[in-house]
């Protein structure tokens, strides 16, 4: 009986994701949800299994691909494949901080705004949101980190200070919009208390338009964070990161292609996850 059961449940389980693969967006969601965490276990569980260390030198540099070496060797004779999966944590890990500290901050921050009765409060917060998100963010990171100095850390610092008013502008926006519902009409009608009708109605319904956006923002984040890190301004040699080892193998370019292709191979496959899970979610919330 109890075997008959489970396959029933299985069987239910399986219709059920049919189900919802077959709703909108449900394939490009199923699609980049894989591709993300197929990206994300490798760089969890390679370290555990490598034979190499990341910084070691294992053979004669500028070895091509091979059966021992998949990835090849570098032009300090460093597998490239432990190194392009041991920067996973580093990519990934700083832009998920990048992006989940100044998602908290700035929602909190723009639902404070929207419940904020003080007008002239309202518009200096207004004004230094506003002012914040004229400036490029790559512009003003790179400036910042001149004055910083290089590391993973100091990025996170600066996403944080950068991309806060962001999502604050977006939760205040949303705040005010929740704020004139009718559900929070009748919520005070009855008699709830200002903190539930906060954290129990309003914020569950503002944070939904802040992960939405948190989510493309990922995207763009992570590209930054290689960018910078190609430009030298945040991944510290000999550390492994995507864009400093693009940055290393751009010189032998025509000769040790694997050096520059692979790391940038993991970099465009986390971008692409990310792309349809976005695309999945847009199509499924208009409903094409």
């Amino acid at each position: 009986m109890k075997t008959i059961n489970t396959a029933a449940n299985v069987q239910t389980r399986r219709q059920r994701l049919k189900e919802w693969v077959s709703l909108p967006g449900g394939f490009g969601i199923i699609t980049g949800i894989s591709m993300f965490l197929t990206i994300v276990l490798i760089g969890v569980i390679h370290p555990f299994i490598s034979a190499y260390e990341p910084d070691e030198f294992v053979g004669e540099s500028f070895q091509p691909p091979s059966w021992q070496h998949p990835f090849g060797l570098d032009q300090l004779g460093r597998d490239v494949m432990t190194r392009t999966f041991a920067a996973v944590p580093a990519d990934i890990g700083v832009a998920f901080l990048g992006v989940s500290i100044p998602l908290v901050i700035g929602t909190l921050i723009g639902i404070l705004l929207g419940l904020a009765k003080n007008k002239y409060f309202v518009s200096l917060v207004s004004s230094i949101i506003d002012g914040i998100n004229a400036f490029p963010l790559l512009i003003i990171a790179i400036a910042m980190i001149s004055f910083l100095g290089p590391g993973l850390y100091n990025v996170v610092i600066i996403l944080t200070i950068m991309n806060w008013a962001r999502y604050a502008r977006i939760a205040r926006t949303k705040a005010v919009v929740v704020l004139q519902q009718n559900y929070i009409e009748a919520a005070q009608l009855m008699g709830y208390s200002k903190k539930r009708i906060i954290f129990k109605h309003v914020t569950p319904n503002v944070s939904s338009e802040s992960l939405a956006y948190a989510l493309s923002d990922f995207i763009l984040v992570i590209i930054i964070v290689s960018g910078l890190s190609f430009l030298g301004l945040a991944a510290r040699p000999p550390a492994a990161e995507w864009g400093a080892m693009i940055a290393d193998g751009r010189t032998y370019l025509g000769d040790a292609w694997w050096i520059t292709i692979f790391p940038g191979v993991a970099l465009c496959w986390s971008a692409i996850a990310l792309s349809f899970i976005v695309e999945g979610l847009s199509r499924r919330d208009k409903g094409n």
